[in-house]
């Protein structure tokens, strides 16, 4: 399950169109997901582009909210993440059938999503949530970063509802794309908030910090505009206060790259690197 501020739990109405979509499985389309999830073919029969490109295509979508440009642009930088880090989440037969189409010369040269089938999907949901998080949320446009969480979020109820995929799978993955939609917005104006009111709470320049600069915190308790931070080694720093702004766009459970210092009994925030939402497991 997913983070939230009363303990470690997505609130259910974080999932309500999910559940219009789970109405609209039948005993026939799961038995034709789990047929597809065994197969032995080396090609999967369909694969990740063509599902792709079938969704893109479904008339359900032509007169929603999402222009088609902009589902055409997320779901291309969806591939593009599969192409390049798919292969980071096979398995060792999985990775060899990836690697052997990998190294031959177009026109058989095929990526992850040219191999592998829709059941994978949902799979890799949680790590390209991530990779929006660590690597384009804090350059991106905070528009096209929710839209991208909610158009994969349309995909895999989508595949849902095609039989495509597990059910169970799908919804997880569902769920997971929504809460992105507006946790990644919210970490973002936490950050710039924080980075603010840390100066003037150190009445110093704050730094912004990158790489291994910065410590790794989680986010352990907020309570009454102060928050508890635990380092890696499991030991609790804190409190640190914060404003009631902040407090309200954070989660328990995300990440805080920074560094502290105690000065008077109190911790204060020196630098900051980034809060991160955390979408696996």
């Amino acid at each position: 399950m997913l983070p939230s501020d009363e303990g470690n739990v997505l609130p259910p109405q974080s999932c309500s169109a999910r559940d219009t979509a789970m109405s609209q499985i039948t005993d026939t389309a799961i038995t034709t997901v789990l047929i597809l999830k065994e197969s032995s073919g080396p090609i999967a029969k369909p694969t990740i582009e063509e599902t792709l490109s079938d969704f893109l295509k479904d008339p359900l979508f032509s007169t929603d909210a999402i222009r088609a440009d902009e589902r055409e642009t997320a779901l291309e930088l969806f591939r593009s993440y599969l192409y390049y880090h798919g292969r980071n989440y096979l398995s060792p037969g999985e990775l060899a059938l990836h690697d052997s189409f990998m190294q031959k010369a177009p026109p058989d040269h095929k990526g992850f999503h040219q191999i592998f089938g829709p059941a994978k999907i949902p799979q890799m949901v949680p790590p390209f949530l991530n990779f929006l998080a660590r690597e384009l949320t804090p350059v991106a446009a905070q528009k096209f970063i929710s839209r991208t969480c909610s158009i994969v979020e349309e995909l895999c109820l989508w595949l849902i509802k095609e039989g495509l995929a597990l059910p169970e799978e799908a919804e997880d993955a569902a769920c997971r794309a929504a809460a992105a939609a507006s946790w990644l917005p919210r970490a973002m104006r936490a950050l710039k908030r924080l980075h603010k009111d840390a100066q003037l709470e150190t009445r110093e320049e704050v730094r912004w910090t990158s790489g291994g600069e910065s410590e790794c915190y989680r986010i352990a308790r907020l309570h009454s505009n102060m928050l508890w931070l635990e380092n890696e080694e499991g030991e609790t720093v804190g409190p640190i206060t914060i404003s009631a702004k902040i407090k309200t766009e954070l989660e328990v459970g995300w990440e805080m790259h920074c560094n502290l210092i105690k000065r008077g009994g109190r911790w204060m925030i020196i630098g900051l690197g980034g809060i991160f939402p955390v979408f696996t497991v």
